[in-house]
């Protein structure tokens, strides 16, 4: 990684450290676990670039889909000055997530971030973990939730059971605790059909090494 990269990337730390501490409970004003802002429920994921003084910061929000991993790295190529990645999206293909989550990781260094008023579940929140630095908003949505992306429609114990070891494995890559999943899994297990929507809480977000900007 060049200096300019790092030094980039060192400039993007500092408003992080400033942020208030996680609340209790993330999500929209009242606690319940629905975004406030627009753009998590693009059918295709969208990558644009937001100039932050010396640095740049990718935005990817929408569908995560296949073709996203690609997509990535070519972004990443042509915008070497980029230090933060922050997402803003619902999820979509678990694989493709865990792809370029590599591809975020291999690099290094990256600070991701879930913005004030955004959603990151499912597919996105395996895509988050890849950063160096994370760090979750108060007021964003954040749950492991659905990452099941079953090939072919197939809900089959054994096609869970082998995507359930490939996210164990990429948590423990992420240097995640692996309770998210067990945690996640149990608790989706244990709601009645009706239940509200579930959201990762601030002590669980820290307790899971999900969000680790402030230790």
């Amino acid at each position: 990684m060049s200096r300019t990269m790092m030094t980039g990337r060192r400039l993007l730390l500092a408003p992080l450290l400033a942020l208030p501490l996680l609340a209790a409970t993330p999500g929209a004003p009242g606690g319940k676990c629905e975004p406030a802002r627009a753009g998590w429920d693009l059918p295709e994921a969208r990558l644009s670039i937001q100039r932050e003084g010396r640095g740049e910061t990718l935005l990817i929000e929408g569908k995560i889909d296949r073709d996203l991993p690609v997509r990535l790295k070519a972004m990443l190529a042509e915008h070497p000055d980029i230090g933060a990645v922050h997402f803003n999206s619902a999820g979509g293909d678990g694989t493709s997530a865990m792809e370029a989550g590599a591809i975020i990781r291999s690099i290094g260094g990256f600070v991701t971030h879930v913005p004030a008023g955004a959603e990151c579940t499912g597919a996105c929140a395996l895509l988050f973990l890849s950063g160096h630095v994370r760090s979750v908003d108060p007021s964003a949505v954040f749950d492991l939730g659905h990452f099941y992306d079953p090939p072919g429609g197939s809900t089959s114990e054994a096609d869970v059971a082998r995507q359930s070891l490939a996210v164990s494995g990429y948590l423990i890559r992420m240097g995640v605790s692996r309770r998210l999943l067990t945690g996640t899994l149990d608790r989706d297990a244990a709601l009645p059909a009706a239940a509200p929507r579930q959201c990762l809480t601030g002590d669980e977000l820290h307790s899971y090494n999900v969000a680790n900007w402030n230790e």
